[in-house]
């Protein structure tokens, strides 16, 4: 079917039309959720933050604030400036798992000793599952663990920090949150599929979703964008954080982002498509303890309500030199991911704020 030039441009003014009117739609909230993270970041007095909303797979908002480096006065980039982002990289890394669990590569009820015959037995048996959802009982950071400035070469290395320790609880009794535990799930992802685990994690899960500045914090490499890491002091000023090496975590908390790298992948599981709608489910759904309390965290991924009754799954993340949050409501098809530079940050309900401001 041909149509006349005046037909063409009456239908291109109308698409046009359409286009300002959807975008109209969020111009209140936008400008609400631009007071709301000025307020925010006054109040905690954040140097650097980057928010990216999207909704109905949309980017509404992403925004930086502030600087990512003080003493070179860089300014927040929501697309370059590269955060830490702490335990987000627990479900960034669970696709590592629900991947080779689709591919029948990695059972996730299978005691871990079939792909790491030389981790000491426990109690009882210890599934992957269990680790994922942190009903394993392994410990978390002792001491100043979480301060540690130690290069580790591999992932061998880093289980040593806790693999002949005694769990803290029998294996599927209790919840009890564990960064080293995804030190031994990424350790099963090698063993699994035959590949490093950074090297999987770049070619099967950065690359596929274009993540193009999501890596790992490498202490010796330069990145460009990377943001410097502060802290209070007991005088409430904004300083330095101490150095930390994070080879100790890569799974667990080692990745450095942006939030609109972060905010593809939320999208990329917000639905179907990258992912089937069963791995999805099998990511997200709450686990159970042995006595059948909900955990309110399934494989990577935690879930709940908000105050008003609405269904999200996310993850939040705290570093030394960073507190991040990605939040997805799925039925409303609304993302929200901030990103900051600073250690301590009480988030509250601020990213449920801005959420419910696109839901209204």
């Amino acid at each position: 079917m041909k149509f006349s030039k005046p037909v063409l441009t009456c239908l291109f003014v109308l698409l046009a039309l359409s286009c300002h009117s959807q975008k109209a739609v969020y111009d209140k909230p936008i400008e609400q959720a631009i007071e709301l993270t000025n307020d925010f970041i006054a109040k905690n007095q954040i140097p650097g933050l980057a928010i990216t909303v999207s909704v109905k797979g949309e980017n509404v908002l992403s925004k930086g604030f502030g600087y990512g480096n003080l003493e070179a006065q860089t300014k927040v980039d929501p697309a370059k400036t590269k955060f830490r982002i702490g335990s987000i990289s627990k479900p960034v890394s669970a696709d590592a798992l629900i991947q080779l669990w689709a591919q029948n590569k990695l059972q996730l009820d299978s005691s871990i000793q079939y792909y790491l015959p030389d981790f000491p037995k426990k109690q009882a048996k210890i599934t992957s599952r269990m680790v994922a959802g942190h009903l394993a009982g392994i410990r978390h950071y002792n001491g100043n663990e979480f301060l540690s400035a130690k290069h580790f070469d591999n992932i061998d290395d880093a289980l040593e920090i806790f693999e002949n320790d005694p769990l803290i609880s029998y294996p599927g009794k209790e919840y009890h949150y564990s960064s080293y535990g995804w030190n031994l799930l990424s350790r099963i992802v090698e063993k699994a599929s035959g590949e490093e685990f950074l090297s999987y994690m770049q070619k099967h899960v950065f690359n596929p979703l274009e993540m193009h500045n999501t890596i790992a914090d490498h202490t010796d490499s330069i990145v460009p964008n990377r943001t410097g890491f502060y802290q209070r002091s007991k005088n409430n000023e904004i300083i330095n954080g101490p150095f930390v090496d994070n080879s100790i975590k890569w799974a667990g908390g080692g990745f450095l982002s942006t939030s609109e790298d972060i905010m593809r992948f939320a999208k990329a599981h917000s639905k179907a498509g990258y992912l089937s709608q069963k791995q999805i489910d099998e990511l997200t759904r709450s686990q159970k303890t042995t006595k059948g309390k909900v955990t309110e965290y399934g494989i990577g991924w935690a879930s709940g309500k908000d105050r008003k009754g609405h269904y999200y799954y996310g993850h939040s993340g705290g570093s030394i030199g960073a507190t991040t949050h990605m939040i997805i409501y799925p039925k409303e098809e609304v993302c929200v991911v901030v990103l900051t530079n600073l250690s301590g940050v009480r988030f509250r309900n601020f990213s449920h704020e801005i959420a419910n401001l696109f839901m209204e």
